[in-house]
């Protein structure tokens, strides 16, 4: 049995081994056909940019092929996902073979491989190379967001991915280019592209590419391969630089280093680089080369998505087309010098040069031949107005050439017939002095006008005095028999027409009028003079400011009465002073004055109240000082205003007045209404047309009232005095009553005024007392007509009378402060005839008695 078993094994062993050996026969039976093609070996690969990659492989240089043909597979991250796959073509007799590869996706975002393999119609396809891997930035150890492409350059057009390499631990949702949200594409765990088809050309500052968390962005442009330009051509001025200019089709959207660049290449000298910032009208320079007819040149535009260029030959002597380099005028009255000044190489050219004058269209040539140093044109402009504005320009031409272009238009003005516009300032004060001021009639005066020659003549003499004046007025002593003062202008021809005026001996001042401006200016009306016979002068002058005076004056025909002033002369809230004179041959006279604002505005100044007005228990006279003349003011006063505020706690926000002064001239005013014994705000400000200005403010108190206050005290008591006084007369008519006669009434307190009352709490004088009361005893006992019998004092404790046969009643005893007692019996059940006694009648007696200062009566 084991024997068996021992067998079996081994046979089986034997059966396994002959499998094997069989299997690999066959295997390499398989393989030595392909075996017989050499496998490529790639011996370099590289990525040129961000997009391109290069790789090189050799090959067996012993096939015999001459076109060989080899399949490449290019495959992307570890996983060698193939991306691409094509057959290229190369000639056999090269050593090296070279391919350059462009990926959509860029070569940072992952590793890229590549691995190549040769195809031979006559054999089965070699074997695939090894892989070749450039690795991307994914490898690389950070934790950032890395996002690609970065401040690339994109062609407009093209379709472009875009990636984000990010931390393992971060999540990417959603990619953005520009302001579109475009669909994630997963490259690997770690990289997620979008894919972005015709994208479009962007402007300088580019479109940016960024992730859902917004915290990082990549920043790209888009634009297009530089156009041919047209239109190229080249020309040279002086035959010394030669400028060359030409036109594009499509400006470029690139500003800075990543603009176009442009370059000349010139046949038999080096390439000139053009630096390019004008692209409306770009041009480039070279220097002539000397003994150098014809120029071949060829102009290279570049950028980084391509380049294109355009071609020009020229024969240099036919592209000359001098240009004046300065044209200087020298104008006169009549006539004017014109020069052209011409720098250049022109040495054996015929040179003709051109001005032409406008208005007039008139032109002149001038011919003459060219030489290699600064070359002068002279022109000269005849029959020319006076004071009267010219331009000029000029141009050149080499003989059968085109004209060269026209210089600057030259603008120029002919010398002035020059004449003056005198006129004087009189003062009297501090000093009697005459204040000469003129303007001369030509527009720029100054660059001619030398100085001025004045001369003064004086009445009933011939005595005249001359002087020269370098400035445009001059201050003169004021004699009363000084007439008339000439002016002259010296300027280059000579001396200019002479400017007369009159002094006049006396003048009469004229009364003053108001006017107002408006948004046009000033509106100047004035009465019709009939002595005027020659013409209006108006001047016109700032007041209340600082600074002298800048006298203005304008001259109006005597048939005219009116005068417009722009706006643009005045300033808002200053006074300004007209004065209208008539001329006539005994020289020019006040005819009126007039003052006014171009537009008034608040007073800016308070006026001042005096701290001592006079007041009353119901008004306060205010007073102040104020200067409603004064010109600095920035209107005309017209009133004043007063507010009034009542400070007491009593009243309300509400508790003001406010009361006008109409009166400019008015600096008091009687505030009336008052309350007495109180505090008011006064707050005074002075008005114009436009508002108030700033307040002034003083706080004053009435009086008390004390005349209300003697009345209210005086009246109770006059009357009270006055029905005492009426009642005395009465006394004993009223003493012979019987005491039952007033036994029902019952006197209470007289009901005195308010404020008598409260005066008589405040100093104690009145007070009422309490009741007293005692046992009376009657005794039925005939009176002694000459006894006088006493009242019971308050003061005393008992007042027991004893008789015999009487009880004694109950008495009520009412004591008050002037410590006089009534005393008043309540009446028992007795007889009346027993109660007849002494005690009634002294009661009777004292009952006559009266006081004023009685407050009550009670039982």
């Amino acid at each position: 049995m084991l024997r068996e078993l021992t067998s079996t094994t081994m046979i089986l062993h034997w059966t396994k081994m002959l499998t094997v050996f069989i299997l690999f026969e066959n295997v390499k039976g398989w393989n030595s056909s392909s075996d017989t093609v050499t496998v490529p070996d790639i011996i370099n690969l590289q990525a040129l940019d961000m997009w391109r990659l290069e790789m090189e492989w050799m090959m067996n240089q012993n096939e015999e092929e001459r076109n060989q043909t080899y399949e490449i597979q290019v495959g992307r991250t570890t996983n060698m996902d193939i991306v691409d796959s094509m057959n290229v073509s190369k000639r056999s007799l090269e050593a090296v073979h070279t391919l350059v590869w462009t990926s959509q996706l860029p070569l940072n975002c992952v590793d890229h491989s590549v691995r190549i393999r040769f195809i031979s119609e006559a054999s089965p396809p070699s074997s695939w190379s090894s892989w070749k891997t450039i690795y991307g930035e994914m490898n690389l150890a950070h934790n950032q967001i890395r996002l690609f492409p970065d401040e690339q350059v994109l062609r407009e057009g093209s379709t472009v991915m875009f990636c984000c390499i990010f931390p393992t631990e971060t999540h990417i949702t959603s990619l953005f280019f520009g302001k579109t949200l475009y669909e994630v594409i997963n490259i690997s765990p770690r990289v997620k592209a979008i894919r972005v088809e015709n994208i479009n050309a962007t402007n300088s500052f580019g479109v940016i590419f960024y992730h859902d968390r917004n915290s990082e962005a990549a920043h790209n442009f888009v634009t297009f391969p530089p156009e041919k330009p047209f239109d190229f051509r080249c020309e040279t001025e002086d035959m010394r630089l030669v400028y060359c200019s030409w036109k594009i089709q499509r400006a470029p959207n690139l500003t800075g280093d990543r603009r176009r660049k442009y370059t000349l290449l010139i046949s038999d000298s080096k390439a000139v680089g053009c630096d390019v910032e004008n692209t409306d009208h770009p041009s480039c320079g070279f220097d002539v080369i000397q003994q150098q007819i014809t120029y071949n040149t060829t102009l290279l535009v570049t950028n980084s998505l391509g380049q294109a260029s355009e071609t020009y030959i020229f024969n240099i002597t036919d592209r000359v087309f001098p240009v004046p380099e300065h044209l200087e005028v020298t104008a006169g009255v009549f006539d004017s010098l014109v020069i052209l000044q011409l720098d250049g190489c022109f040495k054996g050219l015929l040179l003709i040069c051109q001005i032409e004058l406008e208005p007039g269209g008139i032109k002149q040539d001038l011919d003459k031949n060219g030489s290699d140093s600064m070359q002068y044109y002279a022109f000269k402009l005849q029959h020319l107005k006076p004071s009267t504005q010219y331009s000029i320009r000029g141009r050149c031409a080499v003989q059968g050439n085109d004209w060269g272009r026209w210089t600057t238009q030259r603008l120029f003005i002919t010398e002035p017939l020059v004449t003056i516009d005198l006129w004087r300032q009189i003062r009297d004060h501090p000093n009697r002095t005459v204040t000469l001021l003129w303007k001369t009639v030509s527009s720029d005066s100054e660059l001619y006008i030398e100085a001025y020659n004045g001369c003064v003549s004086y009445r009933n003499t011939e005595r005249n005095v001359c002087m020269t004046i370098t400035q445009t007025q001059v201050e003169l002593t004021r004699d009363l028999n000084m007439s008339d003062i000439t002016v002259r202008a010296v300027i280059q021809s000579g001396l200019s027409e002479p400017a007369h005026i009159t002094i006049p001996s006396a003048y009469i001042m004229p009364r003053e009028k108001r006017i107002m401006g408006n948004e046009k200016g000033f509106q100047l009306t004035w009465t019709r003079d009939s002595t005027t016979t020659c013409d209006y002068i108006v001047e016109w002058c700032m007041l209340g400011v600082a600074l002298p005076c800048n006298l203005q004056w304008r001259k109006v025909p005597a048939n005219q009465s009116s005068l417009n002033l722009n706006a643009g002369y005045f300033k808002a809230g200053v006074l300004y002073e007209f004065e209208i004179y008539g001329c006539s041959a005994d020289g020019h006279r006040r005819h009126e004055k007039q003052i006014g604002y171009f537009k008034e505005q608040k007073p800016t100044q308070r006026p001042t109240l005096y701290s001592s007005p006079n007041i009353t228990w119901s008004s306060v006279n205010l007073k102040w000082s104020f200067n409603e003349k004064d010109p600095s003011h920035t209107g005309f006063i017209t009133r004043y205003v007063i507010m009034v505020q009542d400070d007491s706690e009593a009243a309300s926000n509400l508790s003001y007045f406010i009361q006008s002064v109409d009166d400019p001239c008015s600096k008091s005013w009687m505030v009336s209404g008052l309350e007495e014994d109180r505090s008011y705000t006064f707050q005074l400000a002075a008005c114009t047309s436009a508002g108030c200005g700033p307040e002034t403010t003083a706080v004053f108190r009435t009086r008390k009232n004390f005349y209300l206050l003697m009345v209210k005290v005086l009246v109770p008591l006059v009357v009270l005095v006055g029905c005492c006084v009426c009642l005395w007369s009465y006394r004993n008519l009223i003493r012979g009553f019987p005491e039952e006669a007033f036994g029902f009434l019952h006197v209470k307190a007289l009901d005195l005024d308010e404020d008598l009352y409260e005066a008589s709490e405040k100093i104690h004088t009145l007070m009422i007392e309490d009741c007293k009361w005692c046992d009376v005893e009657i005794l039925d006992v005939r009176p002694i007509t000459t006894e006088k019998p006493w009242l019971t004092g308050a003061e005393d404790q008992s007042c027991s009378f004893i008789t015999p046969e009487v009880t004694p009643p109950s008495c009520h005893l009412t004591t008050d402060l002037t410590n006089f007692t009534y005393v008043s019996c309540v009446q028992q059940d007795l007889p009346s005839e027993e109660l007849q006694t002494e005690a009634t009648k002294q009661e009777s007696e004292i009952s006559g008695f009266s006081s004023d200062y009685v407050t009550s009566v009670g039982t």
